[in-house]
């Protein structure tokens, strides 16, 4: 079986799932509040979709021109719903990444510098949920009553403290950590499956290193002015997917607080990110502080 003929079936398989999702739970109070919606809220929302579209592109052409390598709009908007799509179906959004490196390579950038862009665009994204959520919880401690938020923020640090650690290992110390990669490297010479295939395997993840590394300073001291206006880009994308929500319970006739809503998708989103969908699910659902009811 092909690559693409795998996709293809898990992809119907994803969509039938969805189908019969919908099927099994939509009710005839389903429908009449789908009909109830006001059109021009309707038409808003999904202007807003797109807007925050935009925006990731953006941010994401401001990192590619960093390391010499121009996409077309077009093709960043490709990579933006195929990223957005495979990461809502791993674990910790985690599946994105790895296809994002892929189609920027396929432009010309290289894996080193592609793995930093992806590092980059996830971690400033992250920041703001990261800085984001503690304060929500500093205002509504009534969050921390549910045993299943700690264990989250559990979660969160251990997860944290690992890429902190590790990013802070490759940039400040690359000497040590080629010998951590040469001493893993040796030991798997002694396999017969990785003997004669090591040295080569070695030799291209430390390119990558040398390239991941040259790249982040590159962004992080020559290039501030462009992390500043990633950074704003992506202030522009959350605010236009935050607003998604209440524009759709105002066409539905709600009396919402916009600031209400966004204090609610960012703590949402807080856990869907940090945490594996299914914990994430399964909390969410068990979360039944008088916060959220309202």
């Amino acid at each position: 079986m092909t690559i693409k003929k795998g996709l293809e079936i898990f992809c119907g398989v994803t969509v039938l799932a969805i189908c019969l999702l919908i099927f099994f739970t939509t009710n005839i109070k389903t429908l009449q509040a789908l009909r109830s919606i006001d059109a021009r809220f309707l038409i808003l929302s999904f202007i807003m979709i797109c807007l925050s579209w935009c925006f990731d592109v953006m941010r994401l052409k401001v990192l590619t021109r960093a390391v010499g390598v121009r996409i077309p709009f077009v093709y960043g908007i490709k990579t933006i719903l195929s990223c957005a799509f495979l990461a809502n179906i791993t674990p910790s959004s985690a599946g994105g990444e790895p296809l994002l490196v892929y189609m920027l390579n396929q432009k010309g950038v290289t894996f080193g510098k592609a793995t930093a862009i992806a590092f980059l665009r996830t971690m400033i994204t992250m920041a703001f949920f990261a800085i984001g959520g503690p304060i929500i919880i500093y205002f509504h401690h009534e969050l921390l009553s549910n045993i299943g938020l700690k264990m989250v923020f559990d979660y969160v640090a251990i997860f944290f403290a690992v890429t902190v650690i590790s990013f802070i290992y490759l940039y400040f110390a690359p000497r040590s950590a080629k010998g951590v990669l040469d001493s893993m490297f040796n030991c798997f010479e002694k396999f017969k499956l990785f003997r004669g295939r090591a040295s080569k395997l070695k030799h291209n993840l430390l390119h990558v290193v040398d390239e991941f590394k040259s790249s982040l300073k590159e962004f992080l001291q020559d290039g501030r002015w462009r992390l500043i206006l990633v950074v704003f880009y992506t202030i522009l994308m959350i605010a236009a997917q935050f607003l998604v929500a209440p524009m759709i319970l105002k066409g539905m006739g709600c009396d919402v607080r916009i600031l209400s809503t966004f204090i609610i998708q960012g703590v949402l989103i807080f856990c869907f990110i940090m945490c594996p969908h299914l914990v994430a699910v399964v909390y969410l659902k068990a979360l039944d502080t008088p916060f959220f009811l309202h």
